[in-house]
């Protein structure tokens, strides 16, 4: 958690004026392996600590509907009780490791998550406790305007019968250009605090302070390296820390072992992120991320368009295109003018891209 003091404290501080009445709602913001996941765990924890009811539920490609019940059987888990409802289980096996799921028919969902979280807020009411539900990866939703609409409608009833709860979500920075229509009232109601990389000295932190506790030390050069591979995203440093720390011989990890390491971290980041973020361009987004990724400097669009008009992708096309690659975090965009330059500044997405269209 090096680095991550301030929204910690950001965190607390809405927590607490939640607690005196006066419900703060959190849109935690921020690109692909910069932490969220892991901030939204620590906070999990410290609040659990403190005797507060906290509830953490995952987002997936899945309708507003299923993500609400989805809501409610984890808010039933946290206040433990043991629902008379109908279950179906589904049993299914996926590369031989058997996985049972639960589902629970909801004919009013909304109506339920309010019922849901009336209980839970009443059940902590006389503990003088804070209620906080944590949503990661909301904007993985197919309705993600109309989800966050209905959790505003649900926590601003509750609040009416002095009933305070505080919401954080995670997501991707363009999380409110998305919903369009409802972007104001849901940044009104979810006030943004947004995560960006880490400094180098606190990178630096992230690795020498658990190295601490071990007989293993990397070369100076080692953590320079890794530093700078992971361009402040904690996700990258956690990969990198890990296999390099296997890596380890006799103690010590150089130049030497580090190369083995990295190209270890590499595959199982490959695996884990980008290839479901390349298989999930379209050809053209392909095309256009390909002719960003071989540039060594920020090129204009102009530029760009020029070259992918070159691969038969029309220019109107291309600009289409490198303003949805910058919505989703997969290119970087500098302002200049209106039109901009564009950069892919994740050095290990970067390299993934280049291994992915490379030209014979």
């Amino acid at each position: 958690m090096a680095g991550r003091e301030r929204e910690t404290a950001a965190f607390e501080a809405r927590v607490a004026r939640t607690r005196e009445g006066q419900p703060q709602h959190t849109a935690l913001l921020g690109e692909w392996a910069i932490g969220k996941t892991t901030l939204l765990m620590h906070w999990r924890r410290l609040r659990q600590q403190a005797g507060d009811a906290v509830v953490l539920s995952m987002a997936y490609p899945q309708s507003a509907d299923e993500f609400l019940a989805g809501l409610v059987t984890a808010i039933d888990a946290e206040l433990g009780t043991d629902w008379p409802r109908r279950l179906d289980v589904e049993l299914g096996v996926d590369i031989g490791i058997a996985d049972a799921r639960f589902r629970r028919t909801a004919p009013n969902s909304e109506r339920e998550l309010r019922a849901a979280l009336r209980r839970l807020v009443e059940h902590r009411a006389d503990e003088d406790r804070s209620v906080v539900v944590l949503l990661d990866d909301v904007d993985l939703l197919r309705e993600t305007g109309d989800v966050l609409l209905r959790l505003r409608a649900c926590a601003l009833e509750l609040y009416a019968a002095d009933l305070p709860l505080a919401f954080i979500v995670a997501a991707s920075p363009g999380l409110f250009t998305e919903v369009r229509s409802a972007h104001e009232p849901l940044v009104r109601f979810f006030e943004p605090l947004t995560v960006g990389p880490l400094d180098d000295s606190d990178a630096a932190r992230a690795l020498a302070e658990p190295l601490a506790e071990t007989t293993v030390r990397f070369d100076p050069d080692v953590v320079a390296e890794i530093v700078d591979l992971a361009g402040g995203r904690p996700y990258y440093l956690q990969k990198l820390g890990y296999y390099t720390f296997d890596a380890a011989g006799n103690g010590r990890v150089t130049q030497a072992e580090f190369a083995v390491a990295f190209e270890r971290a590499f595959a199982s980041v490959s695996q884990e992120i980008f290839a479901a973020r390349w298989a999930g361009m379209s050809p053209i987004d392909r095309q256009v991320v390909a002719v960003v990724a071989r540039s060594t400097e920020p090129r204009p669009s102009g530029d760009i368009e020029a070259e992918a008009a070159r691969r038969g992708v029309r220019p109107g096309a291309a600009r289409q295109s490198l303003r949805r690659l910058a919505s989703k975090g997969q290119i970087d965009r500098l302002a200049n003018g209106h039109r901009g330059r564009y950069e892919v500044r994740d050095r290990l997405f970067k390299r993934y891209l280049e291994l992915q269209t490379c030209e014979p």
